[in-house]
């Protein structure tokens, strides 16, 4: 048992080392793979969207209360799904910003999160919390899934 745990640890520093001295290229291609989602976003183009996604990705939207109280309702979108949903929407242009997200490289795994604001045209309709798990592919980084809160009560 001693030896599992001890194992177990040194496996641990390992990924935490791996993770900080990542390649900053790769932390750069990442966290571009989810500055170009918004930007298609905005753009409202399917194809472009999708073409994010690994193929079987998916995002979850988990949506909060507006009045903040109760639980949350969830929603699961194939990437494709995500693209019809957006590039079919009547809306005004969207407009979806990270400022500060964090990246960490895990390898051929990376993991994109942070807070965001979201504006339909220029009106404000809500914010919350990003996380992209992506994987390198032949093609580049690829969401594998994405899971965002949608929060109406925003400081």
């Amino acid at each position: 048992m001693k030896i599992f745990i001890i194992a177990l640890t040194l496996l641990s520093g390992t990924v935490v080392v791996q993770a900080q001295t990542a390649n900053p290229d790769d932390r750069k291609a990442a966290a571009e793979v989810v500055t170009n989602l918004f930007a298609a976003m905005k753009a409202k183009s399917a194809t472009a969207i999708s073409g994010l996604f690994l193929k079987e990705g998916q995002l979850v939207a988990i949506d909060k209360p507006r009045t903040g109280d109760g639980p949350s309702t969830t929603r699961v979108f194939t990437g494709e799904a995500f693209a019809k949903l957006i590039a079919e929407s009547k809306a005004g242009e969207f407009n979806e910003q990270m400022k500060d997200p964090e990246v960490k490289i895990f390898g051929d795994m990376a993991l994109v999160y942070g807070r965001y604001t979201f504006h339909v045209a220029d009106k404000f309709s809500h914010c919350g919390t990003n996380s992209f798990q992506l994987v390198r592919t032949a093609d580049g980084w690829k969401i594998a899934n994405a899971a965002s809160t949608l929060e109406f009560k925003c400081e």
